[in-house]
């Protein structure tokens, strides 16, 4: 049975909610006049403010100064003076002079007119009404190709291998060193992706460790929604093409080469290409990102050096191939622009060399050893046992077709002379790739490349399809009036598809043991109905990591040994505030929460099995405290975990008590 935990679904309602907030925002105040989709809104400004936010993260942490009011705050700064513009900045005052007299004028116009209250809070629809409807539809897909790949992604927790697992406790050590202000720790590593999950929960309001959980289904959202926008704009299929090709990537798992048993792992590689992508798209259309020749370039090296922060293989193996094959279909009149993307990535590795060189230097490690280990996963492996046929026929199947949608692609550039070098660029680079993937090199991992084929597919798929549709267009003119249609039945198809015709592959997957997500879900409801160190976990010491800034813990075999006397010496003197001064070890907190696995008849050789058979002796000693007259509420229950809460001081730890 699969549950889901309420912060994850609260915390990726909450950032829905920002963003569309901030979208309020930039249509209402900042690009009234721009008429930008939602979806060009959130790749825009994810490409842009997404690097960003994470070199901020990555300064405040160097400055011993990282938490959530200072980033907000710096944000702030980068995106007024972004918003004004570098030349006005010389001239502050009749900058705001000239907007506080445009404002006004405004205000006395709105007044004459007599506009009524809740106009003032809608946006500006002085554009055509075919444009706003494309818009509002684009709004519609965006919204459900996001609630579909993540429902969909989701789906897989109860083939999740990854919870509480050791590679797990070691990535949410990573997501709390942001808090501790450490970026490297004992280890020199590339940790950009972990303090962005940092930041996640920060302004989503959730645990570390729920963020830790999302951002694998976070990321994929993303990616779905980053492949229907590169589809958009680099060819002439507006919806069919990108539907198909983002929802091919988000419910297509027969046929993708991903390790179902790790899809929410936290993956570098796809949070990366997040920022990559649209750095192609923009790279291939200098127009689409429409700034200054100076903003383009800095736009391109923050995005170089937030790759680099994030995953190394992404910048060093996959960014590098793109930018030299699409140098070789540039337009006369892009060149300059795409030098100057060549410049920034230039630089955007130097920058990096010096970052992770002064980091080496410190922690006395080689810079080429960590170079080689950056480049090559550990935790990174192709075992796909879901797909309907083998790796290698489905690369092969993809790379046919890819040459058929070359060949099309070439006729319709002769015959038609149309524009169709960005289908060439895609189409060369991923076959490039598949070449490496037969390279034999100690610097190469074969696995990562296969990974992000995984993305690439979907890609390739999507302008092989834009070609096709767009031939048949040129016979059936009428099919661009029933798109609305069209989509909606392909939607409706492809969900229909992926639940009955893969139901028998994924159906024959091993269901994990669900112990870690009810722990973890245990713990998320803890965080929501304590107040933070008011209380004392007691469980295994591996879980240890997760009461990080958070409670005070106790491990099961001190909690067994040592509690009962602690709990004796501590009420006897709880009136001499002076004795637990002297004596601050028989301190207890106002409530402890133990956890109790329930016992189970199989035979499992693993830690949770070594854990239920402590139940017996726990709620023995809970028994123990009840009869010393210790109130004991039972706070979680299911058929694997009950939490126990032993209230010290009644109305002193939760926080409903607290506030009323």
């Amino acid at each position: 049975m699969m549950f889901l935990t309420s912060s994850i679904l609260l915390g990726f309602i909450r950032l829905c909610f920002i963003i569309l907030f901030l979208f309020y925002l930039n249509r209402k105040f900042v690009n009234v006049s721009r008429h930008l989709s939602f979806l060009d809104f959130i790749i825009c400004n994810w490409f842009r403010y997404g690097s960003i936010t994470l070199l901020v993260i990555f300064s405040l942490i160097q400055l011993n100064a990282y938490n959530l009011f200072n980033c907000l705050f710096v944000m702030l700064i980068i995106t007024v003076v972004d918003g004004m513009g570098i030349k006005n900045l010389r001239n502050l005052r009749q900058y705001f002079h000239a907007q506080i007299k445009d404002a006004l004028l405004n205000f006395l116009k709105d007044v004459e007119t007599n506009k009524t209250f809740w106009s003032w809070f809608a946006l500006d629809r002085d554009q055509r009404k075919t444009k706003r409807q494309r818009n509002n539809f684009i709004l519609v897909l965006t919204v459900i190709i996001g609630g579909i790949t993540f429902l969909s992604r989701y789906y897989f927790i109860l083939y999740d291998n990854y919870s509480l697992s050791d590679a797990w406790i070691y990535d949410l050590t990573k997501v709390i060193q942001s808090d501790l202000q450490i970026w490297f720790g004992n280890e020199v590593t590339v940790d950009g992706e972990f303090a962005l999950v940092n930041f996640y929960a920060k302004i989503t309001d959730v645990s570390t460790e729920i963020a830790l959980q999302v951002v694998a289904i976070l990321e994929s959202t993303l990616l779905a929604l980053i492949i229907f926008w590169i589809i958009h704009k680099l060819t002439p299929s507006k919806f069919l093409a990108p539907i198909i090709a983002s929802l091919a990537f988000a419910l297509v798992y027969v046929l993708t080469p991903l390790n179902v048993y790790f899809l929410l792992k936290a993956n570098p590689l796809f949070f990366a290409l997040t920022l990559a992508l649209p750095a192609f798209v923009f790279f291939l259309k200098p127009n689409a990102l429409k700034t200054t020749k100076l903003s383009y370039f800095l736009s391109f090296f923050v995005v170089f050096i937030a790759i680099g922060l994030i995953d190394l293989f992404t910048i060093c193996i996959l960014v590098p191939p793109f930018i030299l094959i699409g140098l070789f279909f540039t337009k006369y009149q892009d060149r300059s622009y795409k030098l100057s993307v060549v410049f920034a990535l230039i630089a955007a590795a130097l920058v990096l060399c010096v970052i992770y060189g002064i980091a080496c230097y410190w922690q006395r490690t080689d810079l080429l050893e960590f170079f080689q280990a950056s480049l090559l996963s550990v935790s990174s492996y192709t075992y796909v046992p879901q797909l309907i046929m083998p790796y290698d026929e489905i690369i092969r199947f993809v790379q046919y077709t890819t040459f058929g949608g070359l060949l099309l692609m070439v006729i319709l550039a002769i015959v038609k002379k149309e524009n169709w070098r960005s289908g060439f660029v895609f189409i060369i680079y991923f076959n490039f790739l598949i070449a490496l993937t037969y390279v034999s090199n100690e610097w190469l991992d074969v696995d990562m490349l296969k990974n992000s084929l995984s993305v690439f597919i979907p890609v390739l798929i999507g302008l092989n399809l834009a070609v096709v549709i767009h031939i048949f267009n040129f016979v059936l003119g009428r099919f661009k009036r029933f798109t609305p249609i069209t989509v909606t039945a392909i939607i409706a198809a492809m969900i229909y598809a992926s639940i009955f015709y893969q139901q028998k592959n994924i159906n024959s997957l091993t269901v994990s043991d669900q112990t870690p997500k009810q722990i973890l879900d245990a713990y998320d409801k803890i965080s929501q109905s304590f107040f933070p160190f008011s209380y004392c976990v007691v469980n295994d010491p591996e879980t240890q990591v997760i009461s990080t800034n958070k409670h005070f813990f106790m491990n099961y075999d001190f909690f067994l040994s040592d509690y009962l006397a602690i709990d004796s010496i501590n009420f006897k003197h709880r009136k001499d505030p002076k004795f637990l001064i002297k004596h601050p070890e028989y301190s207890i907190s106002k409530s402890i929460l133990v956890f109790v696995l329930n016992d189970s008849k199989k035979k499992e050789n693993n830690i949770y099995s070594l854990n239920k058979q402590l139940s017996v002796a726990l709620l023995k000693e809970i028994a123990h405290l009840r009869k010393r007259g210790r109130k004991i509420n039972l706070f979680y229950k299911s058929h694997i975990l009950d939490v126990y809460e032993i209230v010290n001081e009644p109305n002193e730890s939760k926080i409903s008590d607290l506030i009323f």
